[in-house]
């Protein structure tokens, strides 16, 4: 009895220190300034050929390697078939990596007949991994990836899918949201809130993050840091940027309560056991966009065996490529 006891008085413990940290959450995100809205809209101009999109990637190459600040690997990238298909893919990276965590997926993509095209997110992929560019990333210049991708990737297939892990999720979201020109859009794990916290609490945790002064740099190794190294990517984050990614997510959810998606389906990949996103939030999303009549499917990969957030990198810690790809290639392929 007296360990029964002990337990009870244990779990009566957390419970309170967990509720009290939530309400700490909330009442200091009132100290903050309140979120800005996101502006978010279509502005379509869709490449009528695969002439003129393959203009417009080696345009936007050449406009990248004329930077000279970002790493070869991290360059943006298309796999065609030297013609239109029938189908094309887009595929975002997650936060902090780059177009080359799609090496082996893309791939797969490529010889199941599509033609693909994986661009490079703002501030991503710079040869210099350890500055903190992402302090400076913004919803509005993530939305604004939208529109020139699908117009892209419009002149690679007759009917394109936008895909996206976390942080591009968000921009599939978006994209699922507001262009028509879609066939289908699958976020994978968007990030529209963090894992631990309830999704009633997302609006107050982005507040705080976004008005924290200074700024907290969030390592992915905290033991070593800067010497931690993945096949592309950072080391770690901005707190701001996660802010910004969530303000993205915010502004998304509320188009989808208000009108249906303009994309042709939704898909929504997520994962039981992922540490890092809200899966509360994301089943809000999906509830949305079946409120609105929207063309919705949702796929959950089981707790075990388990996965982390990124399912995609060949390289993360607890990465399962042989399960994950041939169910993302199925599920992505064969929806609607």
């Amino acid at each position: 009895m007296r360990i029964l006891r002990f337990i009870g008085y244990t779990v009566l413990v957390v419970l309170a220190l967990v509720l009290a940290a939530y309400l700490a959450i909330y009442l200091w995100s009132l100290t903050m300034p309140e979120i800005q809205p996101v502006a978010l809209g279509a502005s379509p101009d869709p490449a009528r050929s695969y002439d003129e999109a393959m203009a417009r990637f080696d345009a936007l190459l050449a406009e990248e390697r004329a930077r000279g600040d970002i790493d070869e690997i991290c360059l943006p990238y298309v796999l065609t078939h030297g013609a239109k298909t029938e189908r094309a893919i887009i595929l975002f990276h997650g936060l902090t990596a780059c177009p080359f965590q799609y090496h082996e997926l893309a791939q797969l993509f490529y010889e199941d007949g599509y033609n693909v095209f994986v661009p490079r997110l703002p501030r991503h992929g710079y040869v210099d991994r350890t500055s903190n560019a992402l302090a400076e990333l913004s919803a509005e210049e993530l939305a604004a990836m939208m529109d020139p991708t699908a117009d892209l990737a419009a002149g690679l297939g007759e009917e394109v899918t936008m895909a996206g892990l976390s942080l591009g999720g968000n921009v599939a979201a978006a994209g699922a949201q507001l262009s028509s020109d879609l066939r289908l859009a699958a976020p994978m794990s968007p990030a529209l809130g963090f894992r631990f916290t309830p999704n009633l609490l997302t609006p107050a945790l982005t507040r705080l993050i976004l008005g924290l002064s200074p700024d907290i740099y969030v390592w992915w190794d905290p033991i070593n840091r800067e010497n931690f190294q993945a096949e592309s990517g950072y080391p770690g984050f901005s707190l701001r940027a996660l802010g910004e990614i969530y303000r993205l997510g915010l502004a998304v959810q509320a188009l989808a309560d208000a009108q249906p998606p303009a994309s042709q389906a939704q898909l929504i990949i997520s994962n039981w056991g992922d540490p890092a996103v809200n899966l509360g939030a994301i089943d809000a999303l999906s509830g949305a966009w079946r409120k609105q009549d929207g063309t919705v499917a949702t796929y959950r990969f089981a707790l075990l065996p388990w996965l982390p957030h990124d399912f995609i990198s060949t390289d993360a810690v607890g990465a399962n490529t042989d399960l994950t790809y041939p169910r993302l290639i199925e599920l992505i392929t064969t929806y609607p």
